[in-house]
C-alpha cells in the first residue's frame, strides 16, 4: 500500500505544479505572441474569426519540464520523451513564426522517430524485430500529427491530451511510478492552460504545443510497452484505445479528404468537431462530446492494463463500432463549398462509397456481423467468465449458424428496408422480431445438428437480449445524434410555438431540421395548465396565452408559431400582443393540394424543355419550395 500511496503522491504533487506553473505563464505568453507577431489571423479554413496569439505551447512545456524536473527522478526513458517533446516543440515554435513547409515538419519527424526508437531499445508490437521498428517509427509520425490535427477547435486538443495523459498516468503508476508521473505532469499542464484556451480562447497552443503533446504521449506510450505484462493483442490495443480520439480524427479527415479531391496536409473545417458543429452542436458541446468520448477511450486502456483479454476485447469492440457509427454519420455532413461538393460528386469511387454504405445495405449486414459476434461472445463471457476456455470448441463451431440465422431472421422480418434516420417504434417491433426469428432458428439449427449437447439455453437467452440492444443501439444512434444536435441549435430567430400538442412537435421538428426556416425554438406557449412546466420535444411549456406579453419579453422571442386551432377572440388577442411587441406571428399549415387535370399538361410542356444541370436543378428546388406558414387571419 506504501508505494502505491507514493506514485499517488508524486503524481498528484507534479499535476498540480505543473498547472499551477503554467496558468502562471500563459498570460505572459499572451503578450510575447503579441509582441513578435506569433498569432493566428482569420483565414477561410480557420475556425475563429479574430487574430489570437499563439505560443501557448511554450507555457504548456515550461509547466511539464519544471514539474518533472522537481519532482521525478529522471531515467532514460523520460530522457527520451523530454528531448523528443523539447525538440519538437522547437519546430513547432518556428513553424508558429515562418510556416514550415509539411514535408519539412513530416521529415523532421521522421528523424526523431528514428532517433526515438534506437535510443528507446526493441519495442515489441508483434514480436519481428524490423517490423516492430518499423511500427514504432510509424507510431511517433502518426501520434504527433494526430495531436496536431487535433488542434482544430477551442480546447480541444488541450483537453484531450489532458484526458489521455491521465488515463496512462492510472495505468501505469503503481508499476512504473516515474513514467506515470511524467503523464501526470502533462495533464496538469494541459490542463492550466485549458483554463485560457476552452471557448472562448484567448491563446492558442500553436504547433509548439500540439508537437510537443503528441511527441511525449508518443514517446511514453512507446516506453511503457517493454514492461507490459499484457498479451500481445491487449499491448497492441492499449495505446491505440488510450489515444483513440486523435487517431480516429486523423483517419476520418484523411479518407475525407482523399475522397473529396482535396490535399490531406491542407488544413480545412471538416475535421469531426466541425461536423458536429454542422449537425448544429455548439462548438462548447461538440468539445464535450469529444471529451466524452476520449475518456471512454482511457476508461477502456485502464481496464485493458488491469483485466483479461477477454473483457477487455468486449469493451474495444463496442468502442470501436460506436466510432464507426459515428463516423459514417458525420460523413453525411456537407461541409465543403458548393465547388468542392460539386467536384466530390463528381469523382467516380463517391457513388461507389454512397451505394456500399447506403443503397445495396452492405454496410448494415458488414455491420450486423460484428454485433452478432460480439454479442454472443459476450453471452459466453458472462455465462462462464473464467471457465470460458472450456466452451471455446463450442462457440467457434456454433458462431457461423448463430451469425447466418440472425442475419436471416432480420432479413425475412424486413430490417434491412428501413432508414436509420426515420426509425420509429414500427421499425423497433420488426427488429425484435428478426432478433426472435435469428434466436430460435439457432436453437432449432443446433438442436438438429447436435441435439443441444453443451450448450446453455441461458448463453442464447442472454446473446438475444445483447443482440436486441446492439442493433437497436445502431439503428437508434443516427436519429438520437440528429435529435441532440437539433436540440442544441444555436442560430436562428428565437421562436415561441403556441400550442404544445402533436401540431408543435412538428413545429419543433419541421423548424429544427429544415434550415430553410431562420427559426430556432425556445419554449411552447400552451392555454391548458396542466402542461405548464412540462416538457414537449425537448422544450419547456412557459405559460399560457394570457400571460404572453410577459412571456415574450422572458424568452427574448421574435417570432411566434401557432400551431394549434383557437377561437376568433384568442387569435385576436394573440395577434394584438404580438404587434405591441414587435413579434411576428405565423401559422403552422399542413395542406395536400391536388395537381389536377393540368398533370398532363405539365408532363408535355416538361418535355420539350433541354434537362437542367443538377446544380440547376437544386438551386429551382430552392427557390420553388415556399414554406407552409401563412399570418393568422384577422
Amino acid at each position: 500500500m506504501a508505494p502505491n500511496m507514493g506514485a499517488l503522491r508524486t503524481c498528484a504533487a507534479v499535476f498540480v505544479s505543473a498547472m499551477f506553473i503554467t496558468a502562471l505563464l500563459t498570460p505572459a505568453m499572451k503578450l510575447i505572441a503579441h509582441r513578435f507577431g506569433a498569432v493566428a489571423r482569420p483565414s477561410p479554413d480557420r475556425w475563429h474569426s479574430r487574430p489570437i496569439p499563439l505560443l501557448g505551447g511554450i507555457a504548456i512545456q515550461s509547466g511539464f519540464l519544471a514539474a518533472v524536473l522537481l519532482f521525478v527522478p529522471i531515467n532514460e526513458k523520460i530522457a527520451w520523451a523530454l528531448m523528443a517533446g523539447t525538440v519538437m516543440a522547437g519546430i513547432g515554435v518556428v513553424d508558429d513564426f515562418v510556416h514550415l513547409r509539411p514535408s519539412a515538419k513530416l521529415i523532421a519527424q521522421v528523424l526523431m522517430a528514428c532517433t526515438v526508437t534506437f535510443g528507446l531499445g526493441q519495442t515489441e508490437w508483434l514480436g519481428w524485430p524490423a517490423t516492430d521498428a518499423l511500427i514504432s517509427i510509424l507510431w511517433f509520425v502518426t501520434i504527433t500529427n494526430a495531436f496536431n490535427l487535433l488542434d482544430n477547435m477551442d480546447g480541444l486538443c488541450a483537453g484531450v491530451s489532458a484526458i489521455a495523459a491521465v488515463a496512462f498516468a492510472a495505468s501505469v503508476a503503481v508499476d512504473q511510478p516515474a513514467l506515470g508521473a511524467v503523464a501526470a505532469a502533462l495533464a496538469g499542464a494541459a490542463s492550466g492552460f485549458l483554463l485560457f484556451n476552452f471557448r472562448p480562447a484567448s491563446i492558442f497552443m500553436g504547433d509548439s504545443g500540439s508537437l510537443f503533446i503528441g511527441a511525449t504521449l508518443a514517446v511514453v506510450t512507446l516506453a511503457v510497452r517493454h514492461h507490459q505484462t499484457m498479451g500481445m493483442l491487449s499491448t497492441i490495443m492499449f495505446p491505440v484505445v488510450l489515444l483513440l480520439i486523435p487517431l480516429f480524427d486523423t483517419l476520418f479527415v484523411t479518407l475525407s479528404r482523399k475522397l473529396s479531391a482535396r490535399k490531406a496536409s491542407v488544413g480545412g473545417r471538416d475535421h469531426t468537431s466541425h461536423r458536429l458543429v454542422a449537425m448544429g452542436f455548439s462548438e462548447s458541446r461538440a468539445v464535450l462530446m469529444l471529451y466524452s468520448l476520449a475518456a471512454l477511450g482511457g476508461a477502456t486502456a485502464i481496464v485493458l492494463s488491469r483485466s483479461s483479454i477477454r473483457e477487455a476485447s468486449l469493451l474495444t469492440g463496442g468502442l470501436l463500432v460506436g466510432l464507426c457509427l459515428l463516423g459514417v454519420r458525420l460523413a453525411r455532413v456537407n461541409v465543403y463549398s458548393g465547388a468542392d461538393f460539386a467536384a466530390l460528386r463528381n469523382k467516380p469511387f463517391t457513388p461507389l462509397l454512397v451505394d456500399f454504405t447506403y443503397k445495396r445495405r452492405v454496410f448494415e449486414v458488414l455491420l450486423d456481423v460484428i454485433l452478432a459476434s460480439l454479442a454472443y461472445y459476450a453471452a459466453y463471457i458472462f455465462r462462464f467468465g473464467d471457465e470460458f476456455p472450456l466452451y471455446v470448441v463450442l462457440f467457434a463451431q456454433s458462431l457461423p449458424i448463430v451469425i447466418g440465422c440472425e442475419l436471416a431472421g432480420l432479413y425475412i422480418a424486413g430490417a434491412y428496408k428501413g432508414i436509420w434516420r426515420y426509425v420509429s417504434l414500427p421499425d423497433v417491433v420488426t427488429y425484435l422480431k428478426g432478433i426472435a426469428f435469428g434466436g430460435v432458428g439457432s436453437v432449432l439449427v443446433l438442436v438438429y445438428l447436435s441435439h443441444f449437447a453443451g450448450y446453455s439455453r441461458g448463453v442464447f437467452v442472454v446473446n438475444g437480449v445483447l443482440f436486441a440492444s446492439l442493433v437497436l443501439g445502431s439503428r437508434v444512434s443516427f436519429r438520437a445524434l440528429g435529435e441532440m444536435s437539433h436540440g442544441y441549435r444555436q442560430t436562428g430567430r428565437p421562436t415561441l410555438i403556441y400550442g404544445a400538442g402533436a401540431g408543435g412537435a412538428l413545429a419543433v421538428r419541421e423548424l429544427n431540421t429544415n434550415r430553410k426556416f431562420d427559426f430556432r425554438p425556445v419554449g411552447f406557449v400552451d392555454d391548458d395548465r396542466s402542461k405548464h412546466g412540462r416538457r414537449v420535444a425537448g422544450l419547456t411549456v412557459i405559460g399560457g396565452g394570457d400571460d404572453l406579453p410577459a412571456l415574450l419579453t422572458k424568452s427574448s422571442a421574435e417570432v411566434v408559431v401557432l400551431s394549434t386551432t383557437l377561437d376568433p377572440p384568442r387569435v385576436h388577442a394573440l395577434a394584438r400582443a404580438c404587434t405591441e411587441a414587435g413579434v411576428d406571428v405565423l401559422k403552422l399549415e399542413v395542406r395536400l393540394d391536388p395537381i389536377g387535370d393540368s398533370l398532363a399538361g405539365i408532363v408535355a410542356a416538361s418535355r420539350e424543355m433541354s434537362l437542367p444541370s443538377r446544380a440547376e436543378e437544386a438551386a429551382e428546388a430552392r427557390t420553388s419550395v415556399q414554406p407552409a406558414w401563412a399570418p393568422p387571419s384577422s
